[in-house]
């Protein structure tokens, strides 16, 4: 039975959101803006989505378009960008400018656009690795590896190594 309508995933994006948002500095961005521009977007699309991953994977993709255009906004009118959080699994996690996670996410999406997918998913969706892995169609651990290799290929990029 697919997903029509992406209300029925509301309340877990403002969760996400929230998370996403509670550590940005300089960001006028409330949770609800980013819960109502994902909503909007996914009401325009007027797609059905297999599951309930699908659907979250497609939101994190509007959720990152989104802040990154927020932050080129900001950054054109103040000549700054916002910073916010990679989450990974390494204990002492690094700030990360928004338009170089972008960047750096458009070059691995050249390189290997399922691990991109990844990342988007994981970074700005919240996706756990099995909503993850049931979004792509691949095992838990392929899942896992992948994101092991896009992790650790990101971290290089962002700190210029």
């Amino acid at each position: 039975m697919g997903m029509r309508f992406p209300t029925e995933i509301e309340p877990e994006l403002r969760a996400i959101a929230a998370r996403r948002l509670r550590d940005e500095r300089d960001c006028s961005l409330e949770p609800d803006d980013l819960v109502n521009e994902i909503m909007i977007r996914l009401i325009k699309q007027d797609v059905g989505f297999e599951d309930r991953a699908r659907l979250l994977g497609f939101s994190a993709r509007i959720a990152r378009q989104t802040l990154v255009d927020h932050a080129r906004q900001k950054h054109a009118s103040k000549r700054h960008h916002d910073r916010v959080t990679l989450v990974t699994a390494i204990p002492d996690h690094e700030d990360t400018d928004l338009l170089e996670l972008d960047a750096a996410l458009l070059a691995l999406a050249e390189i290997d656009i399922e691990r991109a997918a990844l990342v988007e998913m994981r970074f700005f969706g919240g996706m756990t690795m099995e909503e993850i892995a049931a979004a792509q169609s691949i095992s838990l651990s392929t899942a896992k590896r992948r994101w092991g290799a896009a992790r650790l290929w990101l971290e290089t990029q962002l700190s210029g190594a």
